[in-house]
């Protein structure tokens, strides 16, 4: 195996597979469906918010996936900042402790020194805040805040001070799923997720170029590709084997990012959860190597 500018390139070898759920402590029911997921289906990995309200919860049930993989989904666009005070001045979050910015005001504002002064400390809150429960195998980011190029210096920066061998770099192929090569059922493309998902992928993709170097300068690794952004929202059994398909038979580490969770509210996601418990699924992988991004850091150090 070699690793050429931090991607994996195996010789020999067919593709290894991490899934991982994104969004771990954000509720009850989104912490179960991890632990279901991960003991009844194909998911090897997970990526908690610990600033989120469920986050204790989702620590107590790791009891329950002692092998899972587990990394922290850093946030500043959801509920409330670690280190909220009473200032009014924070350019984080409001005089709540509420985050107040979106993908855009983050990327406008990372030019800005006091921002980005408060955002790291904020990540550092996130992390360590794990750190007391378990080690950390990598970092990604909530609305995939950390594609912004200044804000994933930052992320590389801590991932190797505080030793994460991974960081998630947002890169996908555009492909079609079988539902949407299908005229018949072109009613599917009304909708509109697919087409702001569409936008968000063009953007990662296109910072994902200045990225990668980025994660060479701190020697830190990443998946050569992912699946999940494109179809975030849709990825039931069909999207997800249409999106690995084109690597199955190749010598690469690929990431399927996944959203889950047992809340009918949100369907998509319990959708999604089915996906990765169903014999159809599993049975489609029966030949590929499922790993985790700390199993895949053992295999390195291990060369």
């Amino acid at each position: 195996m070699l690793l050429t500018a931090n991607l994996f390139v195996f010789k020999g070898i067919l593709m290894k597979l991490i899934v991982n759920a994104d969004d771990f402590g954000m509720s009850r029911t989104v912490n179960q469906a991890v632990v279901d997921g991960f003991n009844n289906g194909i998911l090897t990995s997970a990526s908690v918010m610990s600033n989120m309200p469920a986050f204790e919860d989702a620590m107590r049930k790791l009891k329950l996936v002692e092998n899972i993989g587990l990394g922290v989904h850093l946030n500043l666009t959801d509920y409330k900042s670690k280190l909220r005070t009473k200032e009014k001045n924070s350019k984080l979050y409001d005089s709540n402790g509420v985050f107040n910015n979106n993908f855009l005001k983050i990327l406008a504002k990372s030019n800005d020194e006091d921002f980005m002064f408060e955002v790291e400390h904020e990540f550092r809150s996130q992390i360590e805040a794990v750190l007391k429960y378990r080690p950390i195998d990598h970092l990604n980011s909530h609305k995939n805040i950390h594609s912004i190029p200044k804000i994933f210096n930052l992320v590389c920066k801590l991932a190797k001070e505080y030793e994460i061998p991974f960081v998630r770099v947002q890169r996908e192929m555009f492909y079609l799923p079988e539902k949407l090569k299908d005229k018949t059922q072109w009613k599917n493309w009304l909708n509109k997720n697919i087409y702001f998902n569409f936008a968000i992928l063009k953007i990662v993709n296109y910072f994902s170029e200045i990225n990668l170097q980025t994660l060479k300068k701190y020697s830190l690794n990443t998946s050569n590709c992912s699946i999940g952004i494109g179809y975030s929202g849709m990825m039931d059994t069909d999207t997800i084997i249409s999106g690995i398909e084109p690597f199955k038979n190749a010598p690469a580490l690929l990431e399927l990012i996944c959203h889950v969770d047992l809340d009918e509210k949100n369907l998509s996601n319990l959708v999604e959860l089915k996906a990765l418990c169903s014999s159809d699924l599993k049975q489609y992988l029966e030949a590929v190597e499922m790993v985790s991004f700390k199993e895949f850091q053992k295999e390195l150090v291990a060369l």
